[in-house]
């Protein structure tokens, strides 16, 4: 069970809202074009694990450029509607917690849960608010935090993500509790005669969803979930814990342990340990391990990423203008919304690509890469903005979804955003 919905209150009134703290910024370039809870971490997103606590639509806060391209993304969702929130009591859910199978209650007395001091939860009564004169965007963790002398305080043990790393080392785990949490098994889809399927309580293929000859599914090490319309060509081995998103087409790929391949991806080659978020293509030969692929990107013939140093030492990755050690010794690369790789790209442990850039040489490109960029290893230009809405355009059509404004004005106010790091790249 993953939340408590208390039934035995007289009048049930309390709202969830899951809202984003500073911390959005340790997880670029992915949250450079999402909120943070808007992460796909197993099968589902982290505000879809979220929502489980209440059984209304959700309120969302998140940095105001990025209100409508959420809502349009996010239907059901309220974002950034903060005068709906006015005369209610209150459960604000940090965007970065990871809720696998813990257990948090809509509804009970006021409290706020930490962790080493941040913010996991606060369960807020409206007169507190008040006094708390709630009602800015801005101000919502400094709001939050003031709360603390005012109601109780409660240390809790939870999956507060802090760096996009902690993603992929916790995703097979995701992938496990999302399994339990839907609840659903069998086949449902088609399965030819010569596919071979290990484990078969453990595994799912939904309506719609084709399993062709000369696959082999093995779920011994954890669960398989195949959404609708998904298509499995030979020869193609997928290992469990895996989660493969509907209409998506995996073509002759080695799918290893704890990979999730959200909906319309191509996927083809070896990829490990890997999040696909969606509408991406790896559609040939080429290792991908250990890395977090965004939306709208298209990685070419034999693009390969490194996830190990030779010494088998702690790898180190560009965030915020520094570099963080992970302290793991195991992570491939962050890739941002609508980047391109050429063919043959060669990509170092702990790579961070930003959002719409366009890689190519096939060589070793740079451990890090500004947001819109162009260029090889040797020299990096800037894309053009204007060139960049224009292929995206082509590129979403392609797959049946229209460029909308909103979609436009994100990129142009990512364009915005980053261009001090393509400055500080050319100096």
């Amino acid at each position: 069970m993953r939340a408590i919905i208390l039934k035995d209150y007289e009048k049930m009134n309390r709202v969830l809202c899951i809202f984003e703290d500073k911390k959005v910024r340790n997880f670029y370039p992915l949250t450079l074009t999402r909120p943070v809870y808007d992460l796909r971490c197993g099968i589902s997103t982290l505000w879809e694990k979220i929502n489980q606590i209440s059984e209304e639509n959700p309120h969302l806060l998140c940095r105001q450029y990025l209100s409508l391209v959420t809502s349009q993304r996010i239907e059901k969702a309220r974002v950034n509607r903060l005068q709906d929130l006015k005369d209610e009591d209150i459960l604000f859910v940090n965007g970065r917690l990871l809720l696998l199978d813990e257990e948090i209650a809509l509804e009970g007395d006021e409290k706020i849960a930490i962790q080493r001091e941040e913010i996991v939860y606060a369960r807020l009564n409206k007169d507190t608010l008040e006094k708390l004169s709630f009602g800015s965007l801005e101000k919502i963790e400094d709001t939050l935090t003031k709360a603390k002398q005012m109601v109780k305080v409660e240390e809790v043990e939870v999956n507060l993500l802090e760096y996009p790393w902690d993603l992929i080392r916790l995703n097979g785990e995701a992938i496990k509790a999302d399994f339990r949490l839907i609840g659903k098994r069998g086949i449902e889809g088609k399965v030819a005669e010569g596919a071979c399927l290990i484990n078969p309580d453990q595994i799912y293929l939904a309506k719609g969803a084709e399993v062709q000859s000369g696959v082999f599914l093995n779920a011994e090490e954890g669960p398989i979930y195949i959404g609708e319309e998904v298509k499995i060509r030979p020869p193609t081995v997928i290992d469990g814990p895996s989660y493969i998103g509907k209409g998506t087409i995996v073509d002759g790929a080695k799918i290893r342990e704890g990979c999730s391949v959200g909906p319309v991806c191509r996927i083809a080659g070896e990829i490990e340990e890997s999040i696909f978020y969606a509408y991406s293509n790896k559609h040939h030969d080429g290792f991908i391990g250990h890395s977090y692929v965004g939306k709208w990107v298209n990685l070419a013939a034999l693009t390969t990423t490194s996830d190990l140093k030779n010494t088998y030492g702690k790898i180190r990755v560009h965030l915020k203008g520094e570099a963080i050690d992970t302290g793991e010794i195991k992570i491939g690369s962050f890739i941002g919304d609508h980047t391109k790789t050429g063919i043959g790209t060669l990509l170092e442990a702990g790579c961070v690509i930003g959002v719409a850039c366009n890689v190519f040489g096939g060589g070793i490109a740079p451990k890090f890469i500004p947001s819109f960029s162009w260029g090889d290893e040797a020299r990096l230009v800037e894309n053009q903005l204007d060139k960049v809405i224009k292929v995206a355009r082509s590129v979403m059509k392609r797959r049946g979804v229209r460029q909308t404004e909103a979609d436009r004005d994100l990129l142009k106010k990512v364009y915005e955003l980053t261009a001090k790091e393509r400055t500080r790249r050319k100096s």
